[in-house]
């Protein structure tokens, strides 16, 4: 029995008959020789009396003039848009002019590198900001400089330079004008200022 339902001399097992439910014989056509997109054998279609259909489609599902899914304009037969509904236009290009692996026309990456990782600014294993192009630092070979700090300025327990967060707070929960994030007065939950003193201006 193959896969479709029909047995070796070609009966469907649930119709008994050499089609099945939907009227398609094994090689999926009707019993007027036309499959399910109205081709025949040939190719010719049922309603045009050629190759094509009336939106100009061969049995492939392919445009005459082009060869492609995409019409003579660059529309696609599905998605009626200059891009298929992987999002990739007649040239396999996307919106913003990357094919399918991650490179555009001239081979290079969103971030600049090319298949080899040499990048389009500098010509070597590195970006201007010495990162490669898994990310990582050059000269440490993690995502921290030599200063310890990743591409966002930030170090690994997620603190810039001068001490904050991604949110603009300290490790002790104030911001650069001394707010407390809980708080949201110049005094944390103990009552002590970010420098550490109370309203009485002792320390802790």
């Amino acid at each position: 029995m193959s896969k479709d339902g029909f047995n070796k001399e070609g009966y469907h097992k649930v119709t008994g008959t050499k089609f099945n439910k939907q009227g398609y014989d094994q090689d999926g056509f009707s019993r007027n020789g036309y499959d399910k997109n109205g081709y025949d054998k040939d190719g010719i279609h049922i309603a045009t009396g050629t190759l094509v259909n009336t939106s100009g489609l061969n049995k492939d599902g392919n445009y005459e003039a082009t060869g492609t899914p995409f019409n003579k304009e660059g529309y696609h037969k599905a998605t009626g848009t200059k891009f298929n509904e992987e999002g990739f236009d007649k040239d396999g290009f996307d919106k913003n002019g990357y094919y399918a692996d991650g490179s555009n026309k001239n081979g290079y990456d969103k971030n600049g590198y090319d298949k080899d990782g040499i990048h389009i600014a500098t010509g070597t294993l590195v970006n201007t900001s010495g990162l490669n192009k898994e990310g990582n630092y050059g000269a440490t070979g993690t995502k921290f400089n030599e200063e310890g700090f990743d591409k966002d300025g930030f170090d690994k327990n997620g603190y810039d330079k001068d001490g904050f967060n991604k949110y603009g707070y300290d490790k002790n929960s104030f911001d650069k004008d001394g707010t407390h994030f809980v708080t949201h007065t110049l005094f944390n939950t103990a009552g002590f200022n970010k420098d550490g003193f109370d309203k009485l201006g002792k320390k802790k």
